[in-house]
């Protein structure tokens, strides 16, 4: 006798963002990017159910109702308001990292529930912007984070920065308490850091080069009211330092684990 073959699993679908402006009464109607996305890529049908997050946290479960090449219309079954955060804003402010581990980054990070990325120009980093492709990388960026922050059902899409110098970062961060992750240097373990607790506070992860922060950098930061950090006793490499220091501190935050 023939063994039937199990049936494919269906697929899960993200939880893609929109914004409020799409709804109107019980309809969502969806053009640009995200439409063209959904028909030609994901290939959806009047019938599907999919699920929506608009800038407010309200997640949406909606039923596909007709699908136009220039537009897709659906019935919302089904609304819940996400749950209240009351830690504190966490920006990862990463220095620029050559290849695709810069991609990396913003990727994990963002399935990671990072809010800002900001990116560093720094001493020592192989990196340097182009002008002229700035914008075009930032954009790039923001895809990844905002499709990561999707398929991990995050509530909000980080936000991905312009490049800054980290001069300036260090002069002017506003941030309630900037831990700058240096090795080889006299510093607290990241477990032993008191770390704001309120929604309306912002802590800042600051993650240097492949090649290390320079001295005149560390100095900067100091100067800057950062507190210099450490993740133990060997050396990470920094695209691993930066996924390392978020997951920790989002498990003493509360939200892993």
């Amino acid at each position: 006798d023939r063994v039937a073959t199990p049936p494919d699993p269906p697929t899960v679908m993200p939880a893609f963002f929109i914004s409020s402006a799409d709804i109107r009464g019980t309809t969502l109607t969806l053009t640009g990017d995200l439409c063209h996305h959904l028909r030609a890529s994901l290939r959806v049908k009047p019938g599907e159910i999919l699920r929506v997050t608009d800038e407010q946290r309200q997640r949406y479960q909606v039923r596909v109702s007709a699908v136009a090449p220039q537009a897709l219309s659906a019935e919302i079954l089904d609304s819940k308001p996400g749950p209240v955060d009351a830690a504190p804003v966490v920006l990862l402010a990463q220095a620029l990292l050559k290849g695709d581990h810069m991609d990396w980054v913003v990727q994990k990070a963002s399935e990671l529930g990072v809010r800002r990325i900001l990116p560093l120009i720094s001493r020592h980093g192989v990196v340097r912007p182009q002008p002229d492709r700035v914008a075009a990388q930032v954009t790039r960026w923001q895809r990844i984070a905002t499709e990561a922050a999707q398929q991990s059902e995050q509530w909000q899409p980080p936000v991905v920065s312009d490049p800054m110098e980290s001069r300036h970062f260090f002069s002017g961060h506003h941030a309630t308490r900037a831990l700058l992750f240096a090795e080889r240097q006299n510093t607290v373990g990241l477990a032993q850091v008191a770390l704001p607790t309120l929604s309306s506070e912002t802590l800042a992860l600051i993650v240097g080069p492949e090649g290390g922060w320079a001295e005149e950098e560390l100095g900067q930061a100091l100067e800057g009211d950062c507190l210099a950090v450490s993740l133990g006793e060997h050396i990470l490499r920094a695209d691993t330092a930066a996924v390392t220091a978020l997951s920790i501190v989002q498990s003493r935050l509360g939200r892993l684990g």
